[in-house]
């Protein structure tokens, strides 16, 4: 398959090496932004210091190395949640494009928290090709490429277009699953590129899609896992588990959409039942606001 093109923009650092597994995750932070007391936009939970906080302690919870974050507002926001001393933070280039031209206040973006002094070195690599080229300020990929101890993982941060989550796309019968069908080929091409390449990869986040119900015939997976490359196969997870994010609420959704995807090579290192979904206290839950967010971060340890 004929790769489309990708806009680079490499960031590398030198980190000290660490022995062990490392933890994979990804979170939606649903709107998170960097000022206490103000909604990232309509709609959107406004949070107190204490939000932040309690966010915080979910995140030494998660005791991730890796994070694809979903729904946040730059690294002003994320280091509220990631302390600097512990955590690099490595965002979408559209972040840039935005604050020149003065509408980043309001907008959300991909990225990752990457914990310090784990990596010999990482890449950070956007790709812009998710946000298609229509001018509705869609969520481009952020890519990361890990270095430790002689071996590379590629790692893609996505939040795909909401609204389409189990409807189909073929033919997509209205505007949002139009999209999401649309980000099918750049994704699938992002995919192919590394399988290509021989490398091992995964791709994390919010995927606005609920995989489950249809399973490999899902109109998105279908397109992701379809065999090519020669070779190519796709494990996610979680795979047919019920969410337990929100559970006993009116903001719980049974089948998950936010999913941690690998190829066969990643795979083989992947600890399957190391994998969870960390879920808020009850008395923590605050069901009108969506806080501590609407998504529930997921982690899964693999083989460093």
């Amino acid at each position: 398959m004929r790769v489309m093109g990708m806009g680079l923009l490499a960031l590398l650092f030198c980190l000290p090496v660490a022995a062990g597994e490392i933890r994979l995750a990804s979170w939606n932070l649903n709107n998170l932004h960097w000022q206490s007391g103000e909604p990232l936009r309509s709609r959107a939970p406004v949070r107190a210091d204490a939000d932040y906080h309690r966010l915080r302690d979910y995140a030494r919870r998660l005791d991730a190395d890796v994070v694809a974050l979903q729904e946040v507002n730059g690294p002003r926001a994320a280091r509220r949640v990631f302390p600097p001393s512990e955590y690099r933070l490595f965002f979408s280039g559209r972040l840039a494009e935005d604050r020149r031209t003065g509408r980043e206040s309001d907008r959300i973006y991909t990225g990752f928290a990457v914990r310090r002094g784990v990596f010999d070195r990482v890449e950070k690599r956007d790709y812009p090709a998710l946000g298609l080229a229509h001018g509705r300020g869609l969520r481009w990929g952020t890519e990361l490429r890990l270095f430790r101890d002689g071996d590379e993982l590629a790692v893609l941060a996505v939040h795909l277009k909401s609204g389409c989550f189990a409807r189909s796309l073929e033919p997509a019968d209205d505007p949002a699953c139009r999209t999401l069908a649309a980000q099918r080929r750049p994704l699938e091409a992002w995919i192919d590129a590394r399988a290509e390449a021989g490398m091992a990869f995964a791709v994390l986040g919010d995927f606005n899609r609920a995989f489950d119900i249809f399973g490999d015939r899902d109109h998105v997976w279908e397109a992701i896992d379809d065999g090519s490359p020669e070779g190519l196969d796709l494990w996610r997870l979680p795979y047919h588990r019920e969410s337990r994010c929100w559970a006993g609420t009116g903001r719980h959704h049974r089948h998950p959409i936010d999913f941690l995807v690998f190829d066969d090579r990643a795979w083989q290192r992947v600890d399957r039942d190391s994998f969870r979904q960390l879920t808020f206290d009850p008395d923590h839950r605050d069901i009108a606001r969506g806080t501590p967010s609407d998504h529930c971060p997921i982690v899964v340890e693999i083989d460093g």
